[in-house]
C-alpha cells in the first residue's frame, strides 16, 4: 500500500498544509465577525440611519470591492497567492476601526467602503482552495471547509444577543445606546482577530503557483497591473464555455436580489414580526445547529449525485421559503425559514465550487474568480458577501433598490426575490451542463 492510499483511509485525509490553515483562519473570523455581523443593521439604524441608509451603506460597500477585484485575481495566476493573501489581510482588518470608533452612521460608510475595497484577495484565497482540494473530493471538501467555521459561527451571535442583553440589564444606557455599546466593543473584537489571521495566513500558507510560473511586482507597476488586469476581464470571458457564461448571467441576477433582501431579513424580524435583539441571535443559533448536522451529508451528496443535481435541489427550494418569509408570524415561523435557507447554502454552495473548479484550469482560477466568484449562489441574510468583478455592480444596484423598495412595502422584496431566484433555477436546469473532465 502506498503512503498516498495510507493517507486516504481517513475520511478528512484532504485536510492537511493550506487547506486546515485556512479553515483555522476562517474559524477565527468566523467567531469575531459573526457576533456582530447579524447587528449590522441594527447598529445603522441606533446610529442615525434609516433602511434606505442600510441599502446605500451595502451598496457602497458592494461598489468599492469590485475595483480591486481583477487587480486580485490577476495577480494571484502572475504572482502567486499567499503574499496577496496575508499582507491584503493586514489593511482589511485595520479598516474595521472605522466600525469601533463610528460616532454616526456615515462613519460606517466609509468603513464599509474600505474595508470592501480591501478585500481584493478573495480570488487569490478562493484559488488557492481549489488548487488545494484533489478533484474527487471537492464537494466534501468545500463542504467541511464551510461546517467547520458555521460550527463556531453557530454560536456567535447568540453571543452577540448576550452582550446586547448584559448591556441593556447592567447599564443606564437606553436600548438602542445599549446595542450601540455591545454591537462597538465586537468590532473591537473583529480587529483584533483580524491582525491575528494575518500573521497565520503569512506565516503558514504555502504558495502552489510554481516559482518559474510567478512573475515580481513593485509599486511602480501599479499603472501597468492595473491596465493588464481590467484587459484580462474581457479575455477571460472569451475563455469561458457556455455553461460557465450562463452560470455567471444567474449570478449577476442572484446578486441583484440578494444583496436587495439580504440587510432587511434581520430589519423584518424585528420591526414587523416583534422579535428582540436576542431572539435573532437564538434563531441564528438554531438554524446554524441543524445546517451544521447536514454539512457533511450535503458535500458527500455533491459528489455522489453530481454538482449540478445537488444545486438544483437548493435553487429550487430557495424561492419557496423566500416567499413564504413574509408571512412568518412569530420566533418559530422566522426560525424555520432561516434554517430551511440555510440548508439550501449547505447544498448549493459546495455545488457550484465543485461544477466551477472542475470546469476552470489552476492557471486561470485567479482570474476566473475575481469576475464570477467562486460559490455560485448563495442566500444571505445578513451582508452581501462578496462574488467577483461582474457580480458587484448589480450587487451594488440591488442593495440600494432594497433601501427603496423595503421602505414601500417590507413584503415586496420577499416577493419580488423569490420570484428572481426560481427564474434562475430554471436557466441552470436548462442551460448550465458538467465537464465530461474534471480540471485539477
Amino acid at each position: 500500500m502506498t503512503e498516498n492510499n495510507e493517507e486516504k483511509r481517513g475520511m478528512f485525509w484532504f485536510i492537511r498544509g493550506n487547506i486546515r490553515t485556512l479553515m483555522i483562519c476562517r474559524v477565527l473570523w468566523s467567531w469575531s465577525t459573526s457576533i456582530v455581523y447579524p447587528y449590522f443593521s441594527l447598529y445603522i439604524i441606533h446610529l442615525g440611519g434609516t433602511s434606505k441608509e442600510i441599502g446605500l451603506i451595502n451598496s457602497l460597500g458592494i461598489i468599492a470591492g469590485m475595483v480591486l477585484y481583477p487587480v486580485g485575481g490577476y495577480l494571484a495566476d502572475r504572482a502567486g497567492r499567499v503574499k496577496l493573501i496575508g499582507y491584503s489581510t493586514v489593511f482589511y482588518a485595520l479598516a474595521h476601526a472605522f466600525f469601533v470608533f463610528a460616532p454616526n452612521w456615515q462613519w460606517l460608510a466609509v468603513g464599509q467602503f474600505l474595508s470592501q475595497f480591501l478585500l481584493f484577495y478573495v480570488p487569490a484565497m478562493n484559488a488557492l482552495s481549489s488548487d488545494s482540494l484533489p478533484p474527487g473530493v471537492r464537494g466534501k471538501g468545500f463542504a467541511v471547509m464551510m461546517a467547520v467555521p458555521g460550527a463556531i459561527r453557530i454560536i456567535s451571535p447568540v453571543m452577540g444577543g448576550w452582550l446586547i442583553t448584559y448591556y441593556q440589564n447592567n447599564s443606564a444606557l437606553t436600548e438602542g445606546a445599549a446595542i450601540v455599546q455591545a454591537v462597538r466593543l465586537a468590532w473591537g473584537v473583529a480587529f483584533l482577530t483580524g491582525l491575528l489571521v494575518a500573521y497565520l495566513r503569512l506565516r503558514y500558507l504555502t504558495e502552489t503557483i510554481e516559482a518559474d510560473e510567478s512573475e515580481r511586482y513593485s509599486f511602480k507597476d501599479a499603472f501597468k497591473v492595473m491596465k493588464e488586469s481590467y484587459q484580462s476581464i474581457w479575455e477571460s470571458i472569451k475563455w469561458m464555455d457556455r455553461s460557465l457564461r450562463v452560470i455567471v448571467v444567474i449570478e449577476m441576477a442572484a446578486a441583484f436580489f440578494v444583496a436587495m433582501s439580504g440587510p432587511f431579513w434581520v430589519v423584518f424580524a424585528t420591526e414587523t414580526v416583534g422579535l428582540s435583539a436576542p431572539a435573532w441571535g437564538n434563531i441564528n443559533l438554531i438554524s446554524g445547529l441543524v445546517a451544521l448536522v447536514f454539512a457533511l451529508p450535503m458535500g458527500q451528496i455533491v459528489d455522489t449525485w453530481g454538482a449540478k443535481k445537488s444545486i438544483l435541489i437548493g435553487m429550487f427550494s430557495a424561492p419557496v421559503i423566500i416567499y413564504l418569509y413574509q408571512y412568518a408570524g412569530g420566533f418559530w415561523g422566522v426560525a424555520l425559514a432561516l434554517t430551511g435557507i440555510a440548508l439550501c447554502n449547505k447544498i448549493m454552495i459546495p455545488g457550484f465550487s465543485t461544477l466551477i473548479a472542475n470546469m476552470i484550469p489552476r492557471h486561470r482560477r485567479g482570474r476566473l474568480y475575481s469576475i464570477m466568484g467562486e460559490r455560485g449562489v448563495q442566500i444571505s441574510w445578513g451582508n452581501f458577501w462578496g462574488g467577483g468583478f461582474l457580480i458587484f455592480p448589480p450587487a451594488a444596484l440591488g442593495a440600494w433598490v432594497g433601501g427603496q423598495v423595503y421602505a414601500i412595502s417590507p413584503n415586496l422584496v420577499w416577493q419580488i426575490t423569490s420570484i428572481a431566484l426560481f427564474i434562475s433555477a430554471i436557466l441552470i436546469l436548462l442551460f448550465v451542463n458538467e465537464p465530461e473532465q474534471a480540471q485539477i
